[in-house]
């Protein structure tokens, strides 16, 4: 079993309460036996998607037209069972860098001309990880809205949303933080052994 994780922090990992929490929650999945790999996607050039429709003719690969980091990035999506889209909030949303990779992510869908359209993506399960300054039902919800709605698009099960509330300390040195890593990571990994 494998995840990936996609960092959208854009602080130092040092000081980034996201990073804290995504390594709480890959070290409890990694006790459940899953391979977990991190990647901060604020140091990797990624650009935005320019919707140009090229990657879509491209039916057995990525395909996108634009070669960045994201080819690399695309590449551990497609060998993970689990993809965790990991951000903190400021504006309601995921931060530019974890935006651009999920946008990106388009490129995976395909239309073959007078065929159905598919998914390169058929096995992974996607979860999110976020930190704000407030409730998640006040700050993550939209986040939370739009990872469920790319998992719903590519036919992909959503396992849900951890968020963890900054109070203006750590977050992530709460007991209660650890405990709601280490439940949530072993019902995703639970869900990668169906």
């Amino acid at each position: 079993m494998k995840a990936v994780i996609l960092l959208g922090n854009t602080r130092p990992k040092a000081i980034s309460n996201t990073a804290a929490l995504a390594q709480l929650f890959a070290q409890a999945l990694a006790d459940q036996g899953v391979e977990v790999d991190q990647v901060p996607l604020g140091e990797i050039q990624i650009q935005t998607c320019v919707g140009c429709d090229k990657c879509h003719a491209v039916l057995d690969a990525f395909g996108c037209a634009i070669h960045d980091g994201m080819e690399g990035v695309a590449g551990k999506i497609l060998g993970a069972d689990l993809v965790v889209f990991a951000s903190p909030i400021y504006t309601w949303m995921p931060t530019p860098p974890l935006k651009a990779a999920m946008d990106r992510m388009y490129a995976f869908t395909k239309y073959p001309k007078g065929q159905e359209a598919f998914n390169l993506l058929t096995k992974q399960k996607i979860a999110v990880l976020a930190t704000s300054g407030d409730a998640w039902e006040e700050n993550c919800d939209l986040f939370e809205e739009a990872a469920r709605r790319l998992a719903k698009f590519a036919k992909l099960a959503f396992l849900g949303l951890l968020a963890a509330k900054d109070p203006g300390g750590d977050p992530v040195e709460s007991p209660e933080t650890w405990e709601a890593a280490k439940a949530f990571a072993v019902k995703c990994a639970a869900s990668l052994k169906k």
